[in-house]
């Protein structure tokens, strides 16, 4: 197990070490939340708004992050780093409680790299799926089962919501009062803010399921999240190298046999989801699932067979190339270009910041300036959108209440340019009319979707 965490490592932490992480909407979102979290440290209710309006996932990736983010002193690196840990923590659960094969499959496959390198709510939903069929496999007490059930919807409740179909049909009646008892702990928080706010989550899901999008299914939804569900669990178990990847179907094709259980906790979802809200990051908690079904079929095969297959992923994530990130919008290096070329130009005096990003709120752009901060870097005299933009961050002004203000009015105002991939969406030039400004004076091209104008007041 020892070479397979190495292998691990070696693929994923330079990476990570590197800086060229994902960060944007969401991660920036997520961040301000832990690191008001760990300033404060008032206690965390609710997690991330999900797809329904008016319902949040469970804090559970809030607490998740918090560790990291305290040792790292608020890194965005902080994120991927949780999840690096996560990923080795998977590899050893697999080849404890399934098997070697099941755990090299975590340690090569194409997307356990993806989720092990990057930091966003769903993606400790492949740790739950794993824990879930360990738990049936191994005929965990049922306690255990409904903590593992209820930690789904702090991540990925569209999923745990269907997994709670089944999972009850998968026990002996008798444990069902246990597999309660395991859902109502991970409950407690959410049941707490419903208490408090006039069970306003429940509402929005009695709204969803009466009126929403559950209400519609068509051909060609089917036909769309049939095709992603199967993308997705073949990057989670198949070489991301073409060739690679059609002699392990074929290996596959070879002994395939189906585990009755896990076949209920991949078909039912994928069947729910023809009805549900669907994103391709729902499926990642079936992830290990079709790990697990793929062990099987390898250990029905003759072992040089299997050993072929294993070999096949391992020179998979050996050549993988990864595409140059260093000045894409999305990730993190290009914006902290942006952030330093702005302070390098300021040269110590007060300026202003705004932002135009496709999503609209900045969130990523907001945090690396607080986060800046906190290391002794002045704040911009303001920061946003748009000048004077309403407040939109819950913790922005309690953060910025623990750090210095900034010294009088701006002299310098820069604009970060995000080029957005529909314009219509939210034009440029009604966004630029916002900004009360006589002249640009000089444009730094970052990459070819991100720069830097800086213009005069």
């Amino acid at each position: 197990m020892i070479w397979l965490l190495a292998w691990a490592a070696f693929t994923r932490l330079p990476l990570i070490l590197s800086g060229i992480i994902p960060f944007s909407f969401d991660h920036g979102r997520d961040s301000l939340a832990v690191l008001h979290l760990i300033k404060t440290l008032n206690p965390v209710f609710l997690g991330p708004w999900t797809s329904i309006p008016g319902l949040f996932f469970g804090p559970g990736w809030y607490y998740l992050l918090a560790p990291a983010y305290w040792l790292t002193q608020g890194s965005p690196l902080a994120g991927p780093l949780t999840m690096f840990s996560l990923s080795l923590i998977g590899i050893i659960l697999a080849y404890k409680y399934l098997g070697v094969y099941e755990a090299i499959i975590l340690a090569t496959a194409p997307l356990w790299l993806q989720l092990a390198t990057g930091a966003a709510n769903p993606f400790p939903m492949t740790l739950v799926g794993l824990l879930l069929v360990i738990a049936l496999k191994k005929g965990w007490n049922s306690l255990w089962l409904g903590l593992i059930l209820g930690l789904g919807f702090h991540f990925s409740s569209a999923l745990a919501i269907l997994w709670l179909l089944v999972i009850p049909w998968l026990v002996k009646p008798k444990h069902w009062l246990k597999l309660l008892a395991g859902l109502f702990i991970t409950f407690i928080p959410q049941l707490l803010f419903e208490l408090k706010h006039n069970f306003s989550q429940t509402q929005a899901v009695i709204s969803y399921f009466t009126a929403g999008e559950s209400q519609s299914i068509t051909p060609g939804k089917i036909a769309i999240v049939t095709q992603s569900i199967i993308h997705e669990l073949n990057l989670a178990i198949l070489p991301d190298v073409p060739w690679l990847a059609g002699l392990g179907v074929l290996i596959i094709a070879a002994g395939m046999r189906l585990w009755p259980k896990i076949g209920a906790l991949i078909v039912i979802p994928l069947i729910g989801f023809w009805w549900l809200h669907y994103n391709p990051w729902y499926a990642y908690g079936l992830a290990p699932l079709a790990v697990v079904l793929v062990g099987k079929v390898l250990r029905a095969l003759p072992r040089p067979i299997a050993w072929i297959y294993c070999l096949l992923l391992l020179i998979g994530s050996a050549f993988r190339k990864n595409p140059d990130l260093l000045t894409y919008k999305a990730f993190l290096p290009a914006k902290l270009t942006a952030i330093n070329y702005i302070y390098n130009q300021s040269g110590g005096q007060p300026f202003a910041s705004y932002h135009y990003l496709p999503e609209i709120y900045d969130y990523a752009y907001q945090y690396l300036y607080i986060w800046q901060a906190f290391r002794g870097r002045p704040l911009p005299v303001e920061f946003s959108y748009q000048p004077n933009a309403p407040a939109y961050i819950n913790e922005k002004a309690d953060l910025l209440s623990r750090l210095p203000s900034p010294a009088g009015a701006a002299q310098m105002i820069f604009l970060i340019i995000e080029k957005p991939d529909n314009v219509w969406h939210y034009p440029f030039e009604s966004w630029l009319k916002q900004i009360n400004f006589s002249e640009v004076v000089d444009k730094k091209i970052i990459g070819p979707e991100l720069e830097v104008w800086q213009v005069t007041p």
